[in-house]
């Protein structure tokens, strides 16, 4: 399964500046709107893209179901480990390294929330591909 040479093609020049975009709003994203819910969605939208061009086959090679599936899993643990750590601090979710990084705790939180939402959002297609899988 899969589209035209033109779609692939275009699809392949495409995702990695979707890539790119999507780091740079995970990790700049506290200091103009954007943040991490929209940096994992346009990550997720160059797997998707890629799988919609190429089919799901091609694509679950290179990023294959457990691994996508361990993403999330870790980054949802990070989020946790990095809202907890706060309590250390003496707060939920205290922006406790604001000295040490621009943007203090939040630059890893958008970084972690954007790996969650990517990796969400890749395993909802997964599922929904699976039905494309059978034709």
């Amino acid at each position: 399964m899969g589209m035209t040479l033109v779609v692939k093609k275009t699809t392949t020049l495409v995702a990695p500046f979707l890539v790119t975009y999507g780091a740079y709003l995970a990790l700049y994203g506290y200091a103009s709107p954007g943040g991490g819910f929209q940096a994992g969605v346009i990550l997720a939208v160059s797997a998707i893209l890629l799988m919609t061009a190429y089919g799901p086959k091609q694509v679950k090679k290179h990023f294959p179901l457990g691994e996508v599936s361990l993403l999330e899993g870790f980054s949802g643990l990070f989020l946790t480990v990095l809202a907890l750590a706060g309590l250390m601090f003496g707060a939920f979710f205290l922006n406790f390294l604001r000295p040490y990084l621009p943007g203090g705790t939040v630059v890893p939180f958008n970084v972690g929330v954007a790996l969650k939402v990517a990796a969400a959002f890749i395993l909802t297609f997964y599922l929904l591909s699976r039905w494309v899988d059978r034709d």
